[in-house]
């Protein structure tokens, strides 16, 4: 039997502050911002070190040390004029794509001007670097006069290039007040904004260099950047989102943000652009191949942000608008998105309910469907694991008497192997070598009602007893957990005909063809009352082994019932799968 090891890691964040927190994550690192709390970074190093630490801001590489410089020419030469002359040098490290902050300043007294008169810097060789840059004051400016891979520079009375200046040190979340509460990557930067001292304020890190906002002046193109988005009210920058475009989500509007020639955005490319006059919340946005989603900072529904060439520019669409009872005095408290097996964004309400928003844009299929247990949904997340996206809740329940959290992992929607699906909520599985009747491991549902599906069949009705439940016959593969219903309704058929339109037609439907996959026990009807069992057997299967499942169509003679809002319902009452991919319908309409 596999084991299983839940290792705990103690976070900077107290309980009333999760809320707050927004996070984003590179390889083994994730950068977690708070608007209460200094940055952190969260560093995986093996399956089981993980560590906390806030975030230190600049290059990782120091200055050079130990400089000095010595002169050449004499004083005594005629014209001679003595001048004093500044340098500093910075490292380079091509394999980190740094330049480390400028060293300590050293001088030397000599008239570059003259003939055979040179100035030469010197430092200690550090292999850190791979090269080193030596810049020249003028004027109180210091510019770049040349670089070097040895422990010297010689300067002849080289003129010095202002436009090409030292970095400078700078930390924009020093302070209490100045603490991101927003966080996201775009083009090679991390991109954070939204503090208590200046809301509408977005700032990048230097390209390449996540940790490191220092910057130069004149700016250069990958120095670290710091805007603000100034529009008629103050903009709290509530999201950061990259898609083509950096896309900022305030609490007023939505903008866009580019260069004004489509090159890489940095200090001196960052153009703002309004694309909508509505408002987004702090709820997570999530992107969706090239499509936004999000929740408008007034209201509780949901929109899509997505880029559209008629315009030149993003539309924005209510995505809930087919279904605005669920979102009726019920909002998204969190929701994540699992592209694989099925793409879809799962959202935990406010009333405890999961909702699940079905979305194939390509096939433009999309919809939401409603999922309760015995109990309250309060999050959700989504994990990459064996290359299929797996969803995991945390429920609130109160079996026995006794209200607990559970850490539940859905089961995938169909299995190669019909025997392993889990289609019970709050479930263990357990695979025997040898065939047992008694199954443990239960104490989380002591004392309650369960049901039971085992090597491909399902029992009801068994009670949990010191942890346990006894079946009438040894099983090898088993699943126990609280029973749930599945019911799919279609929507009224409303077709125009010559007559006018069948909405205005009493109908029913005399029979249905149910498209499924890896299904057992399913039953359909039209009046919700009386219920046709859908045949699971074909030709001579026999009894008393599971039937061939698989991709399969099953044709339902419908008990009649009219009315002018007829539909036809499938549900599933036993611990079986199902899983139906298709309804196709044969209508009959009366005068």
């Amino acid at each position: 039997m596999a084991g299983y090891r839940v290792y705990k890691l103690p976070t900077p964040y107290n309980a009333v502050e999760l809320e707050g927190v927004a996070y984003e994550q590179t390889n083994d690192v994730l950068y977690s911002v708070h608007i209460d709390k200094p940055m952190k970074r969260l560093t995986r190093y093996d399956h089981t070190e993980w560590t906390w630490n806030d975030v230190v801001f600049g290059p990782t590489i120091v200055p050079p040390t130990a400089l000095y410089t010595t002169v050449a020419g004499s004083p005594a030469d005629p014209g001679y004029v003595p001048t004093t002359y500044n340098y500093v040098v910075t490292g380079v490290s091509d394999t980190l794509g740094q330049e480390s902050r400028a060293s300590n300043v050293v001088t030397a007294v000599n008239d570059l001007t003259l003939d055979n008169h040179e100035n030469r810097v010197w430092w200690t060789l550090d292999a850190q670097y791979d090269r080193y840059i030596v810049y020249k004051d003028v004027n109180g400016v210091y510019g770049y006069i040349g670089g070097t891979e040895s422990d010297s520079f010689l300067d002849n009375n080289i003129i010095a290039d202002l436009s090409n200046t030292p970095p400078r040190a700078q930390n924009p979340f020093a302070a209490t007040g100045d603490y991101p509460s927003t966080v996201t990557f775009h083009e090679q930067r991390l991109i954070v904004g939204r503090t208590k001292n200046k809301p509408n304020r977005i700032d990048g890190s230097q390209t390449g260099d996540f940790e490191n906002f220092d910057y130069s002046r004149p700016a250069r193109d990958d120095d670290a950047f710091s805007q603000a988005i100034v529009g008629r009210r103050v903009n709290a920058v509530n999201q950061l989102v990259s898609s083509g475009s950096l896309l900022a989500l305030t609490a007023d509007s939505i903008y866009s943000i580019n260069s004004k020639s489509g090159d890489p955005l940095g200090p001196n490319a960052f153009l703002p652009h309004k694309e909508s006059g509505r408002g987004v919340s702090r709820l997570r946005a999530i992107e969706v191949d090239e499509v936004v989603f999000y929740q408008p900072s007034q209201g509780s529904r949901v929109r899509a942000l997505n880029y559209t060439f008629e315009l030149d520019g993003y539309r924005s669409n209510d995505v809930t608008i087919f279904s605005p009872h669920l979102f009726k005095s019920d909002t998204i408290v969190d929701w994540s998105y699992q592209s694989e097996p099925y793409s879809c964004i799962w959202a935990v309400m406010s009333s405890g309910r999961l909702l699940c928003f079905t979305w194939q844009q390509e096939q433009q299929v999309w919809g939401w469907s409603v999922c309760e247990t015995d109990g309250l949904f309060e999050r959700v997340s989504v994990i990459t694991e064996n290359g299929v996206d797996r969803v995991y809740v945390v429920v609130r329940r109160t079996l026995a008497g006794v209200e607990r959290r559970f850490y539940e992992r859905m089961a995938l929607p169909h299995t190669d192997d019909i025997t392993t699906a889990c289609p019970l909520d709050c479930a263990v599985t357990q695979i025997y070598d040898e065939p047992q009747a008694e199954v443990g491991g239960l104490w989380h549902l002591e004392g309650c009602l369960v049901s039971v599906y085992a090597d491909g069949y399902a029992y009801k009705g068994l009670t949990v007893l010191d942890g346990k439940v006894v079946l009438p016959e040894p099983v090898g593969i088993v699943s126990v957990g609280l029973p749930f219903q599945c019911l799919a309704e279609t929507l009224p058929l409303v077709l125009a005909t010559q007559r006018g339109s069948m909405h205005t037609a009493r109908q029913t439907f005399a029979s249905a063809i149910i498209r499924t996959l890896d299904t057992k026990g399913i039953e359909a009807s039209v009046d919700g009352v009386n219920w046709e069992p859908v045949a699971e057997r074909e030709g001579e299967e026999p009894l008393g082994v599971l039937p061939t499942l698989g991709d399969k169509d099953y044709e339902v003679t419908l008990t009649a019932h009219w009315s002018n809002r007829s539909t036809v319902q499938v549900r599933q009452t036993n611990a079986l799968p199902a899983y139906i991919s298709g309804l196709f319908l044969t209508p009959v309409v009366s005068r």
